[in-house]
């Protein structure tokens, strides 16, 4: 099982631009252009949910919730800020 901070290390060390979560194949980054994996586990629907709402605030999940998209950004702390 993921986490979202053990992804966005893997896509940091690798120079990655992107990080795509796509319900049945393993996470994807997104490398010189092209999606590579970024590990081998296959992602399901919990896990998708379970990693988004990791970094969301209560109101965040809830406008989540009502309209199915949001735009917000957050930080790792010594890491990155991501969007």
């Amino acid at each position: 099982m993921y986490t979202l901070a053990e992804l966005l290390q893997k896509v940091l060390l690798a120079g990655s631009s992107d990080l795509h979560l796509t319900i049945g194949i393993p996470p994807q980054m997104r490398v010189d252009g092209k999606l590579r994996p970024a590990g081998d586990e296959l992602i399901g629907a919990p896990d998708t949910k379970r990693l988004a709402y990791s970094v969301m605030t209560d109101m965040q999940k809830h406008a989540f919730e009502e309209k199915w998209e949001i735009d917000f950004s957050f930080g790792i702390k010594d890491l990155c800020r991501f969007r």
